[in-house]
């Protein structure tokens, strides 16, 4: 815009001084004449003023595009254009503005912001180097080409890019950190070495040079360096959350946790991070068993220390109360949670968690208070009643399960809460026997909700106990597998019913995928893979698995029974 202001005031300068033709208005004492509106000039100077002094950019717009219709080389008009209109116009806009005039360093590098703009690289890499001939000073210029060399697989010609910068114009700070980055990627820790430092020569105080040598000096493996200069970058701001980051990682990886667990320390006590961002440490750490078990105590006070700041977040509450069962603290656990029941904004999700915990501990006398509490205060949320339902359906009541699923179905209010409840309605049916009310429970379920891929899977397994339907149930079974491909129960699922059609050696292979998902725990898994290498003859292995199966937990006297009928099959087939 400024630059647009000056042009205007020199062109009115220009047409003023050529109006007087040198002399004074006093000594001549006659009008000088009116420039001409129709001149190409004149309508850019018009056209620059409607657009900085009274935002006009329709009117702008349609006198530029008026000029090039006259002259279509006329660059100034091109120029402006460029910045006016959208992507692909502007780029045409712009290259057609440099082709007019190759000397015009705005023009060069308007065009090749363009490019870069639209992902047009490669033109924009011949348009960046003839600017830097017109403009060897243009930083910017520098650093877009080694961008676009690094984006490209050219690493080494970003470098170079970059090296040719520092010989023309000196050292500057931002090249020089873009260069060291590069250099690291590409491994060349000797130069690396070097570039950090002379950054921090350059920059005795700036911290993220420091950092950039100490994380030089770790990457080529020289651990002590990278220790006492990282150390060096904590003392010069014991506050700044990056560093103590970076020395808390570079103390994990030398397996130093205690070290590291220091600095982690600081993290959980700065201000300037938020909440988020320390729960996301702390799943981290869970997620790992073998770390968690063997620093609990540490990361048990990381925990203490986000319940004390945090004492109404949900979600600190929760990995506190998980912190406290895992500690077998169980009573602390459910108290914590229950204490946080008396906030006024209380939600339905948080009776759950607590309900599920005393549902795991087996606690049944208080989960069935806590569980009616819940009901009292939210009776229309619907994963409350579906729960309620559940422990009823698992209590042997499933009169009364059916009754709750079918009250919920009156208050459901989208086609994935029926969907669900249908399906809940139908697994209570399996559970007493009546197939045909199962399936046709199943039926509703998908009518609401066809993807429920709980439902898919279930009444496709359904039905292969029945050897009924079975290319229907493979089709049902594919899609929830399809759409769930990590779950070993619907991997399983599918492999079943590819043995009841007999097509045993797909069979075996899904099994065995079910299997590595279920990392070969599961009873039910371990008995159906037997009985598919029963059935491809592989007698000795089926026996094998038969008996781990019972080892994981299978009912002996059940695997006897089963056993003993395939065996009776196959010697009535022979």
């Amino acid at each position: 815009m400024i630059r647009a202001t000056k042009y205007l005031l020199l062109t009115l300068c220009v047409v003023v001084v050529s109006a007087l033709g040198g002399h004074s208005m006093a000594a001549r004492r006659v009008h000088a004449p009116l420039p001409d509106s129709l001149s190409v000039a004149y309508r850019h100077t018009d056209a620059i003023k409607r657009l900085t002094i009274y935002r006009d950019t329709t009117t702008a717009r349609q006198l530029w595009q008026g000029i090039i219709e006259e002259d279509s080389t006329y660059s100034p008009a091109l120029f402006h254009l460029s910045l006016l209109e959208n992507s692909a116009e502007a780029v045409d806009y712009a290259r057609r503005a440099f082709v007019a005039d190759t000397t015009n360093k705005w023009y060069a590098d308007n065009y090749a912001n363009k490019l870069v703009v639209s992902a047009q690289y490669t033109r924009a890499i011949p348009i960046y180097r003839r600017l830097l001939n017109l403009d060897p000073k243009n930083l910017m210029a520098y650093h877009a080409l080694a961008v676009i060399y690094n984006a490209s697989g050219m690493p080494y010609s970003a470098i170079s890019i970059l090296d040719s910068a520092e010989l023309r114009n000196g050292y500057n700070h931002y090249l020089a950190e873009i260069k060291h980055g590069l250099l690291l990627d590409t491994r060349q820790y000797e130069r690396a070495t070097e570039e950090g430092r002379r950054r921090v020569l350059e920059m005795p105080y700036d911290i993220s040079a420091r950092r950039a040598l100490a994380e030089t000096y770790a990457e080529a493996g020289r651990d002590s360096l990278a220790e006492v200069t990282f150390l060096e970058a904590f003392r010069l701001d014991t506050t700044n959350v990056e560093t103590i980051d970076l020395i808390a990682n570079f103390y994990y990886r030398r397996r130093d946790v205690e070290r590291m667990f220091d600095f982690e320390d600081r993290l959980f006590r700065s201000k300037d991070i938020d909440i988020e961002e320390k729960l996301h440490k702390v799943r981290q750490y869970r997620a790992n068993t073998a770390f968690y078990i063997d620093n609990y105590i540490r990361i048990g006070s990381i925990i203490q220390r986000l319940a004390i700041d945090y004492p109404n977040n949900r979600d600190v509450v929760d990995i506190y109360a998980r912190h406290l069962i895992a500690c077998g603290e169980y009573e602390q656990a459910l108290s914590l949670l229950r204490s946080n029941l008396a906030h006024k904004d209380t939600k339905p999700m948080d009776y759950m968690s607590l309900i599920q915990y005393e549902y795991t501990l087996e606690r049944m006398d208080i989960m069935e208070e806590d569980l009616k509490a819940g009901l009292e205060r939210f009776p229309e949320d619907i994963s409350l009643l579906s729960f309620h339902g559940f422990i009823r359906m698992e209590m042997g009541d499933e009169k009364g399960a059916i009754a709750i699923f079918k009250r919920g179905l009156s208050i459901a209010t989208t086609d994935e809460q029926k969907s669900e409840l249908w399906g809940s309605i139908g697994d209570v049916y399996h559970q007493m026997g009546n197939d045909k009310a199962t399936f046709k429970a199943y039926k509703k379920a998908l009518a609401y909700n066809a993807e429920n891929v709980l439902v898919l899977n279930n009444y496709a397994y359904y039905l292969s106990l029945e050897d009924r339907e079975l290319e229907r149930a493979l089709e049902m079974s594919q899609r929830a597998m399809t759409a769930a491909p990590n779950n070993d129960s619907y991997v399983d699922t599918y492999a079943w019913i590819l043995h009841r059609l007999g097509r045993n050696d797909e069979a075996k292979r899904y099994m065995r995928q079910a299997l590595t998902l279920s990392g070969q725990r599961d009873a039910s898994l371990l008995c159906h893979y037997a009985d598919i290498l029963w059935a491809l003859g592989e007698k000795f292995m089926a026996e094998t698995y038969w008996k781990k199966a019972v080892e994981m937990g299978y009912d002996e006297e059940e695997m006897t029974t089963h056993i003993a009928t395939l065996k009776a099959a196959t010697t009535n087939k022979e």
